[in-house]
């Protein structure tokens, strides 16, 4: 019996990265020393494994040990949250619940990146992590269910943010390539005048959340630049740095096909304090973005 003793002892590792191929998870992944983490995704992973498959989920922690389970894992394409609800509610909320259960009983601290996109705000004040929080579509519906189960085990982080960086995926853009795209094909755009978001480029954003990691962060933090802008704005300054002209359309946020908040600047006082460090501008979000784009031309 002892000598097969060494057979029950679970593999150890720092970090569980859930939805490594995504974009937040391609640039955490990268700030991880590889023997610390293990990766899980669909494909092109450690840990391959469809992350509708709950079950399967189960046997992971039973086979390994882990100190921080970060879940980038998530359906964000607003449009497809309101056709496939259900597989919608299958990634961005029950998986969450399981992972929060099973953080409960495996003892790991559960990091959940949540959104900015269930802010009703109509007098234009920055959300703080206390801001009342509205199912204004199913995507922020899915959002919502996800923060109330992992709230339960009180250990657990959730990073409310808003991110855009490079992907290199043709078939689903992210905001700062579909801008740069049509900026190099003198395509006319809509950029939304009355949009506030505090979108920070993706890498900063995943510094701040190892940071938070580090410090054993606990709760709700809001992730953000230090104001808000509008993605209107957003695209100008980007065209300003890139020297390239954009071609674009004033529209208002009420006139796109799924319902979104206006205001969903983040109040960043809370992650200062606990980080000690002040948060980006947006304007430096943006020069970041353009720095990584011209240097990969």
């Amino acid at each position: 019996m002892l000598k097969n003793s060494h057979l029950l002892k679970k593999n150890t590792y720092k970090y569980l990265l859930i939805g490594s191929n995504g974009l937040l998870g391609t640039s955490i992944s990268k700030m991880i020393p590889k023997n610390q983490v293990k990766t899980l995704a669909r494909n092109k992973a450690s840990i391959k494994m469809n992350l509708e498959s709950l079950k399967k989920l189960k046997k992971i922690f039973e086979k390994y040990k882990f100190s921080y389970v970060i879940n980038c894992a998530a359906l964000t394409n607003l449009k497809e949250c309101e056709k496939n609800y259900a597989k919608c509610i299958k990634i961005n909320s029950l998986l969450p619940k399981e992972l929060s259960n099973l953080s409960i009983k495996h003892n790991f601290k559960l990091i959940q990146i949540s959104t900015d996109q269930f802010f009703k705000n109509k007098k234009f004040r920055l959300n703080t992590e206390k801001s009342k929080i509205y199912p204004i579509n199913k995507y922020a519906k899915s959002k919502i269910l996800a923060e109330k189960f992992v709230k339960k085990n009180k250990k657990n982080l959730i990073i409310r943010t808003n991110f855009t960086g490079f992907k290199k995926n043709k078939t689903n853009p992210t905001f700062i390539e579909w801008i740069i795209k049509s900026i190099i094909k003198k395509k006319k755009i809509n950029l939304f005048k009355d949009l506030y978001v505090s979108t920070l480029d993706v890498d900063t954003c995943a510094k701040m959340i190892i940071k938070l990691v580090n410090l054993d962060a606990a709760g709700i933090y809001n992730c953000g630049t230090n104001k808000p802008i509008t993605k209107k704005n957003f695209g100008l300054y980007l065209s300003k740095i890139i020297k390239k002209k954009i071609y674009y359309k004033d529209v208002s946020v009420t006139s796109d096909e799924v319902k979104r908040q206006q205001y969903l600047g983040l109040n960043i006082g809370k992650i200062e304090k606990k980080l000690k460090q002040k948060m980006i501008s947006p304007h430096k979000a943006i020069e970041n973005l353009a720095k990584q784009y011209l240097g990969n031309k």
